[in-house]
């Protein structure tokens, strides 16, 4: 049954291909293209910020005016003083985390290995794209 379908699909692109001529490009073809591609070849790209300067100034005022909202908020014995207890930046508690921490001789030895790989890696790469882009 599948053969049979072929042969019909065959025999209809035969009919059309037979019915078809050789198309050509028109003679001004090529200069169309290259025109096209100097056109945008000539385009300056320019660079517009996906955050303005006004939205920045926006962003770092306030910022700024809750920061200073926090220091100077003098208000004592209220319900607000424990949003803003910061005891839990504590450094001795975070460097105590890492002092149990342990990594054996083979596990250095593997990510020593590992990233003296991706740095001569980066360095092949960037020799590479460099002979291949800057000819």
């Amino acid at each position: 049954m599948k053969n049979k379908e072929d042969k019909n699909i065959e025999k209809l692109v035969e009919n059309l291909m037979s019915e078809t001529t050789l198309e050509s490009p028109s003679i001004d073809f090529t200069a169309k293209v290259m025109s096209g591609v100097f056109a945008v070849k000539k385009r300056k790209l320019v660079y517009k910020p996906p955050i303005s300067k006004w939205a920045w100034y926006i962003i770092f005022g306030s910022f700024a005016f809750l920061f200073a909202f926090v220091i100077y908020n003098n208000q004592q014995n209220t319900a607000t003083d424990s949003y803003f207890n910061f005891t839990f930046f504590n450094s001795e508690k975070f460097f105590n985390l890492f002092s149990r921490f342990q990594i054996s001789s083979m596990t250095a030895n593997v990510l020593l290995a590992a990233s003296a790989m991706l740095f001569i890696q980066i360095f092949l790469l960037r020799s590479y794209l460099n002979k291949r882009f800057h000819k």
